[in-house]
């Protein structure tokens, strides 16, 4: 609205000025030129009618080239004024009233987040917001990118971030938090007078070179986020094992019960719902042991997380169950399996460089590929071209960790790493959503994309929502339960009190994984999924001694 007033403003003005001009120079061609005297409103009458090519009355024609040509130039400049208008005033003006702007004033609202600087970052944590039911604003100073954030459906007040005005219309003092995206833009004034007007709020800033993190931290913020260096640590914990190797005499996979990973597809009616949603897939027989969101393993399916392209699920089951989740989920899953050293990674940037760092605390092997040399680089080429790959050993790994800036070069990477070979796990780090599809079908088999990390990263520290930590493992175990023998097994109940899970059943040497409801016999074994702790919990709930 500021830009279009002030187009308004300039294109009245001068028209008002060239009106005037007109007017004096007619009435002094007439009185020189043709030997006839004009008032100056008969002149601006003359000017008037031409300029909006209305008439001219009792002047036309004229006699001399002078006066001619002037009438000439007042007609050509009435009619591309009015060209001018229409498409700079009178479209804009009828597209408020089919598409009203952004407000610059919000109803009463309370317990919410404000966003600042709205980019991609924040889609996943937008969808959060939405699906936990927590009220949002989003504060643009833009007009123009309020006006598209507007017209897109999302909350959005439009206003200059640090005016004091602003802020007191957002309501800063009744927010839960506020979320500065200063990725794209400076913000440190913003922050300046965010601390400034409520030094209580809590304050979570996005930077994309962390060096600039210590001007936020002086300013006041509570904590400020590296997207990328998020992303790269996503990548490095991709490759870490969830489930623990069974020792020697516990159930090993393939024993009649398959782990197997599966993605959603964006066509699949359960892409976009809640992950909570995906318990569902249990009806097939399976169980859901865990997932993946956005770079976190999960046990736990929120109802506050919609399933995307960044999530994929962990089952446990039969063949055939397994079969059924494929139909359900539109995807061909892939067996699980643990992590294969050495690990190439290609990239040297913020994100690679902490995905090899993560790697390297792990104790895993690795080898880093870069086009530019650097302390951390062990091969300097260009990952695209097969020679360099090789230097890398990339025959004998068994990941590749593919972390470039350009998302057109990591599928070209991808298709290379996958060329060289097929058998080795790729996971590759995106930096938009645009791009996997593309990488998916170039061979990749888990693809991190930058703003779907970030958007969780957010809503975690935001909200204090927890994921199972690193140090952790899931233990598939197959314990005898006597407590439960001659009653029915409730797979909820079990999970409720000792939080483990479920997966299956053994009886007479045969696994079955559609359990819930089944009596239990003397001599059955259940087949659970937990922590040492969570196991240690069941076997002081319900068994005696190992089977």
């Amino acid at each position: 609205m500021v830009k279009l007033t002030r187009r308004l403003a300039v294109y009245v003005g001068s028209l008002l000025f060239l009106i005037a001009l007109y007017t004096l120079t007619y009435r002094w061609g007439m009185a020189v030129y043709e030997g006839e005297s004009r008032t100056w409103y008969q002149s601006l009458e003359l000017v008037v009618q031409s300029m909006t090519t209305t008439g001219y009355g009792q002047d036309a024609p004229w006699t001399t080239l002078e006066m001619t040509a002037l009438v000439l130039l007042v007609q050509v400049t009435g009619i591309a004024y009015i060209a001018v208008a229409i498409p700079q005033f009178v479209v804009p003006w009828l597209e408020t009233l089919v598409q009203p702007s952004p407000p610059e004033e919000i109803d009463r609202i309370e317990d919410h987040v404000v966003v600042v600087g709205y980019t991609a970052l924040c889609d996943t944590l937008v969808d959060e917001l939405e699906a936990d039911g927590t009220p949002y604003v989003i504060l643009e100073g833009d007009e123009d990118r309020a006006q598209r954030l507007h017209e897109d459906g999302l909350a959005v007040l439009y206003g200059e971030p640090d005016d004091d005005r602003v802020l007191e219309a957002v309501r800063l003092e009744e927010a839960t938090a506020v979320v500065v995206d200063a990725t794209e833009r400076e913000f440190v004034a913003t922050v300046l007078a965010i601390e400034s007007r409520d030094p209580r709020a809590a304050l979570f800033v996005l930077v994309t070179d962390p060096s600039r993190a210590r001007y936020f931290r002086y300013a006041g913020v509570d904590e400020v986020l590296s997207p990328k260096h998020r992303l790269g640590k996503a990548l490095g914990d991709r490759i870490r094992t969830v489930i623990a190797p069974a020792p020697e005499g516990e159930i090993t996979l393939g024993d009649g019960l398959d782990l197997t990973e599966f993605y959603v597809d964006a066509d699949a009616e359960l892409f976009d719902e809640t992950m909570a949603e995906t318990q569902s897939l249990e009806e097939t027989g399976a169980t859901v042991v865990g997932a993946w969101v956005r770079g976190d393993f999960v046990t736990e399916l929120s109802e506050q997380v919609h399933v995307d392209e960044n999530t994929s699920l962990l089952i446990a089951g039969t063949e055939s169950a397994l079969e059924a989740v494929a139909d359900r989920t539109g995807s061909p899953g892939s067996p699980y399996r643990t992590t294969e050293e050495p690990v190439v990674v290609v990239g040297a940037g913020l994100v690679g460089r902490t995905a090899a760092g993560t790697l390297e605390r792990a104790g895993l092997e690795t080898t880093v590929v870069d086009r530019e040399d650097d302390e951390i680089v062990d091969v300097v080429g260009d990952a695209t071209e097969e020679e360099t790959l090789l230097a890398a050993g990339i025959e004998d790994a068994g990941t590749v960790v593919i972390a470039v800036e350009r998302d057109d070069d990591a599928v070209l990477v991808t298709l290379t790493a996958d060329a060289l070979h097929p058998d080795a796990e790729i996971i590759v780090g995106a930096d938009t959503t645009d791009s996997l599809r593309a990488l998916r079908a170039a061979g990749a088999d888990h693809v991190l994309a930058l703003p779907n990390v970030a958007g969780r990263m957010i809503a975690l520290r935001a909200f204090e929502r927890e994921v199972m930590p690193l140090g952790d493992q899931l233990r598939l175990r197959q314990l005898a339960a006597p407590g439960l023998v001659d009653s029915k097994l409730e797979t909820a109940t079990v999970r409720e009190q000792t939080d483990c899970i479920v997966v299956g059943l053994e009886r007479n040497g045969e696994y079955h994984s559609d359990v819930d409801g089944t009596r239990l016999e003397r001599g059955d074994s259940i087949v659970i999924a937990g922590t040492d702790g969570q196991i240690d919990r069941f076997q002081e709930t319900y068994a005696d001694e190992e089977s």
